[in-house]
């Protein structure tokens, strides 16, 4: 790649630097829902809660578009309020959720935690960030 001249080297590692860039928003964002899960836990104890695992699985599927920006409180509920409209009961279907570190259905897994779980989940902590933020 050296022999490469600099404009063409720069368009050659761009793709890698978007994709380091967005795994890293990704993780940033599931940090944060993580530790507002544990928040949300406190008040809402009986809740299912899901795996930090989980947590990434779902955030990994919402698109990259929803991440954009430095507004964390708006970047939250624009995730949440897309986890939200996708995990609908009425709208769900088995393929909408994969597994972000292979190409299965989320939902069933082993962790008992369903569809349902994460449509009350994501309902719950968007409920809470308005509360708090408002």
């Amino acid at each position: 790649m050296s022999g490469l001249p600099t404009p063409m080297r720069s368009a050659v590692l761009e793709p890698a630097i978007n994709t380091y860039s967005a795994n890293h928003k990704y993780k940033q964002l599931a940090r944060i829902v993580g530790h507002l899960r544990n928040d949300l836990h406190l008040q809402q104890p009986r809740l299912a809660m899901p795996t930090t695992a989980m947590i990434e699985h779902l955030l990994f599927n919402c698109p990259l578009s929803l991440l954009n920006g430095d507004d964390w409180q708006k970047i939250i509920t624009d995730v949440l309020q897309y986890l939200i409209s996708q995990l609908d009961p009425l709208k769900y279907t088995d393929d909408l959720f994969l597994r972000y570190d292979c190409d299965q259905p989320l939902f069933p897994n082993e962790e008992l935690f369903d569809q349902q779980d994460a449509y009350l989940f994501a309902q719950t902590l968007l409920q809470q960030q308005q509360i708090d933020f408002v």
